[in-house]
């Protein structure tokens, strides 16, 4: 295949597509999408808000899987998924959409990148919304937000989902006891507290909303706008050299078995997320010659930053609650049973089809609101970033002074508590009502790597964490582990529940909660910071504009550009990243 005067965006992640619409509003730039996976339309599995949970390991829908080997626990392996179809994983994701503390934004601008601040951010996601107000409650569990904080024009549709496990409200007022208070400002940057989150959850239809169906589907008649999907792209063929700049003149994919080229005269964008961007660069030749030349590749640039910073949000499974009956709780677990759906259909008349039960309630704090000493974990960090003699390099340090500048603020939160009212692994026996209220670690001090081992495309790339590498990470989960077994203590919520059914009371010291952890971490599948957004001489792959050092007209545009991973679910940011990267695009070929 041979077209010329296009502009590639390579892959359809959830980024991808808002370029593609982005860009393709001018006549005279021509877009290609090529997308690996399937398109998806009308798919019931993907429209559904859950739909995807039972499926996860269901080979007819490959969505990317990658099992990861668990370095805290030989037995243990880490289960990592990827959007793999047009919309990326904002069509597996959970739907929350929830925006990032301003500091965490403003975090991106102190490390070198004028412009990516919280201002912005807030502009750029704004523009991607269009918040619904809340129905009447069917239940005390109400949202609280500033209808000036959020966005009301945008392709995406928002809404607060009608639907609660009957958990949120009680776990709220426990938590209040403990300092953790109700909050409206989480959606204008200031995210400590508990609050109701958005939902990428049409008000209406009560189907999912991602990318493809809020920014590629609507604009699919344009003429200079092509779609493939079953496209792997294989490598950005690519001409001159790292003194005088790399430009890319194709993109190689293949398509039912044969390899294909599109030809390039404007600029390549890799929007394949965190996973797969830092692979294609690695398979065109630019990253660390120390791995790709083992490999035969030739190294176009060298740039050992590739596929390096890599962070994730991690969680465990506990403390996991059996609840007890008759409370007007709604888990999966009781949604599996015929006649306790049937008692559903009265309070929730209004809704068609299936209940979205959604993880809606959400609670984030610092560790200085914790029983931990926070004023330790802090200066035990310190001492390390600040010691010339850690094995950090120059330009990391600078990374994690500035992530400990977070980390010492009491109005950023590190730790997440989250209602999980469905789980993909079983928690206890059938037929009982369960819940997960576990600690989530927002902002790791550890780095992982992302590379390749092999020229193969279709090869997962190696992933390691270098989980809880940083001993202050698990310190902090152990902290969020606590805070949310005192609150299961505390009325109302003690009131609604019968047991711990994970870990259980035998788990009691700092020690045994960290090996149940140890045992049971799991990511969130937020893999972010693969292609960081720096300085080169800190670290960077790309520059303020996005753009892969070295290269004349090569960008990267998904969640892997991030320094620092954002403190919380990145759905938003993602967005808001696309919508500021197509204005930077756009004002470069003005």
């Amino acid at each position: 295949m041979t077209l010329r005067e296009r502009r590639s965006t390579l892959s359809s992640s959830t980024a991808g597509l808002v370029l593609a619409n982005r860009l393709s509003e001018s006549s005279d730039t021509s877009v290609v999408v090529l997308e690996a996976g399937n398109a998806h339309i009308d798919d019931p599995i993907v429209l559904s808000p859950t739909g995807w949970v039972p499926q996860l390991f269901n080979p007819e829908y490959d969505w990317g899987f990658q099992s990861v080997p668990q370095p805290c626990s030989k037995d243990q392996r880490l289960f990592q998924f990827r959007g793999k179809g047009l919309g990326g994983s904002s069509g597996i994701n959970c739907l929350a959409w929830l925006k990032p503390h301003r500091g965490d934004i403003d975090a991106f601008e102190k490390l070198g990148n004028p412009g990516w601040n919280w201002e912005n951010f807030q502009r750029y996601s704004n523009k991607a919304e269009t918040v619904h107000a809340p129905v009447p409650p069917t239940r005390v569990y109400q949202p609280t937000y500033n209808p000036e904080d959020v966005g009301h024009d945008g392709p995406i549709p928002l809404s607060f989902t009608p639907v609660s496990s009957g958990v949120e409200y009680p776990l709220q007022k426990s938590l209040h006891q403990l300092g953790i208070e109700t909050t409206s400002k989480a959606f204008g940057g200031e995210t400590c507290g508990t609050y109701q989150a958005l939902a990428s959850l049409h008000p209406e239809k009560k189907t999912r909303t991602d990318s493809a169906n809020a920014y590629l589907f609507p604009v699919l008649d344009r003429s200079n706008l092509q779609v493939l999907t079953g496209a792997l792209v294989t490598k950005v063929i690519a001409s001159g050299t790292e003194e005088t700049g790399v430009t890319a003149e194709a993109v190689e994919f293949e398509h039912d078995g044969k390899i294909y080229r599109v030809l390039c005269r404007k600029e390549v964008i890799l929007s394949a997320g965190a996973i797969k961007s830092p692979q294609i660069l690695e398979l065109s030749g630019i990253g660390d010659r120390g791995i790709l030349e083992p490999l035969g590749i030739q190294t176009k640039i060298h740039l050992p930053t590739v596929g390096e910073n890599t962070q994730d949000h991690y969680t465990i499974t506990g403390p996991a609650h059996e609840l007890r009956d008759g409370h007007d709780i709604i888990t999966s677990d009781l949604m599996t049973n015929p006649e306790f759906r049937s008692t559903l259909k009265d309070p929730y008349k209004e809704i068609e089809g299936p209940l979205p039960l959604l993880i809606t309630g959400f609670a984030f704090f610092s560790i200085q609101q914790t029983n931990v000493d926070a004023q330790a974990l802090i200066d035990k960090i310190s001492a390390k970033v600040n010691d010339e003699s850690s094995p950090y390099s120059p330009g990391l340090r600078e990374v994690l002074r500035v992530q400990l500048e977070l980390f010492k603020d009491k109005n950023v939160p590190d730790i997440e508590i989250a209602v999980v009212p469905f789980s993909v692994f079983p928690i206890g026996p059938p037929g009982k009502p369960y819940v997960n209220t576990a600690p989530f670690l927002l902002r790791p001090f550890s780095r992982g790597t992302i590379h390749i081992t092999s020229t193969d495309p279709r090869e997962p790339p190696i992933i390691d964490a270098h989980l809880f590498e940083e001993e202050v990470d698990i310190e902090i989960m152990v902290a969020g582990f606590k805070t949310s077994r005192e609150a299961a203590k505390l009325s109302p919520l003690k009131d609604i529940i019968a047991r711990e059914a994970k870990p259980g009371p035998e788990v009691v010291t700092d020690e045994q909660i960290k090996d149940h952890i140890k045992s049971n971490v799991g990511t969130s599948w937020h893999v972010s910071g693969s292609c960081s957004m720096l300085p080169k001489d800190m670290g960077g792959v790309v520059d303020p504009k996005l753009k892969v050092y070295g290269t004349k007209n090569i960008r990267v545009v998904d969640l892997s550009i991030m320094p620092i991973l954002v403190s919380t679910h990145p759905q938003a940011s993602v967005y808001a990243i696309a919508e500021q990267a197509a204005d930077i695009i756009k004002a470069d070929h003005a």
